[in-house]
Parts: C-alpha cells; structure tokens; sequence
C-alpha cells in the first residue's frame, strides 16, 4: 500500500527545465554560437557535468562570462513571471492529501533554488518533507536522495511512489527500487527512458492520482 508520493522539482513540478533552455539557447543566438544542446540533455536531473557558457565563451574571447550570465539570468527570470505548475500537478496535491498520504520532494538542485520556486509558487503548504542537493554527498542518478526519503518515513520502497521529468531522476527511482512514473516536459519527452519506469503519462490531469495508485497496485 502506497503511503508516501515523492516528486521532482525542476520539470516535473514546475517546468524551469524548459525555461532555463530557452534562455541558453537565446542568449546563444544572440552571438550565433550554436548551443551545445545533447550535453544539456545528459545533464538534465542531476548536477552540470559542463559548464553551459563555455561553447559561448570559446567562441568570443571578448565576452565576459559575469556579464552574460546576468544577460541569461534576466531573460530567465522574465521568462517565468506569473508562470504556474504544471498541469494537475496542485490536483495530485490535493488528492494526495485527501488520501491521507505523505508528500514528499526530492531534487538534485540546491536549497536556495527550490525554495525560491516553493515560496514564489506557495507551495510550502503540501510538503512533509524536502530534501534538496545540499542533503546529500551525490545527486540524481545516485538514488541517495530517495533512499533518505524512505529512512525518513521509515517505509519500504513499494510504500512509495516517485514522479520524475527525466531519465538521470527516473533511475536514481530505479536504483532505490521505488515504482517511478514519468511526466515527461516539452524538453525531456524525446528522451530514453529506462525500461524500468513503472509507468509514463504526459500529464497529471490525465488520470487521477488515486486511479494511477489502483493501475501500479495492478501491474
């Protein structure tokens, strides 16, 4: 019996993913430097493996990364201004609560920036428990953070459920033997999958909380 959801952040519950790649890829077409987009998929879910100016960079000695990075940040934070969650992510919320079950979130970035969406989007309200990069010695997809959730509520991987955005998320799911569902957004929906995911919708407003819970008790 499914006691505990564990949801992503970046993505899943609010789609800065997509936001913070339309941003690189402005700035980018501002210079005419084609941005380095596979190296941006491989690192969505867990910590850069690159440094996202660097191609930019290379390309225009002239260039002053602090200067940029403001330019990229103003065209981010415009970017989200009166955005909301995704879609039915608030009903899985609610419904979660209804259920009587604990609702957790479990992200690969820092404190500092999940909680500047959290209170941004008033969302403190529906957590029982966040856990954040600055909780663990590794990121996703070391299922770390997951495994600490489990210890937290001191129930087995089948007591939960973990919804993920991406594939570094999903099999850090996997490897914490947790039933994952994937939602997957605009910019991580044509990417792999382990075969592993107990289920994939493109939407929570597709299905019920409660009839998602019935189909992977049934699977």
């Amino acid at each position: 019996m499914i006691k505990t959801v564990i949801f992503d952040f970046d993505g899943l519950i609010f789609d800065t993913e997509t936001y913070e790649l339309e941003s690189y890829q402005s700035i980018y077409k501002k210079y005419n430097v084609e941005f380095p987009l596979q190296r941006w998929y491989e690192s969505i879910g867990t910590n850069f493996v690159f440094d996202p100016y660097e191609e930019l960079l290379k390309n225009d000695a002239k260039l002053a990364k602090e200067e940029i990075c403001k330019e990229r940040t103003a065209i981010f934070d415009k970017a989200i201004l009166e955005k909301t969650p995704r879609d039915g992510v608030i009903q899985y919320f609610e419904q979660a609560k209804e259920l009587g079950l604990k609702i957790a979130l479990a992200s690969s970035s820092t404190s500092k920036w999940i909680y500047r969406f959290i209170e941004l989007l008033n969302l403190e309200k529906f957590f029982d428990l966040i856990l954040t990069a600055d909780d663990v010695s590794e990121v996703k997809p070391n299922p770390e953070l997951y495994v600490k959730v489990l210890d937290h509520f001191d129930i087995q991987p089948n007591e939960a459920v973990v919804f993920e955005d991406s594939p570094n998320g999903s099999l850090a799911a996997i490897r914490a033997k947790i039933p994952c569902v994937v939602v997957p957004n605009a910019t991580t929906q044509n990417l792999d999958f382990d075969h592993q995911v107990a289920m994939k919708i493109n939407s929570m407003r597709d299905i019920e909380l409660s009839e998602l819970l019935r189909k992977l008790d049934k699977s």
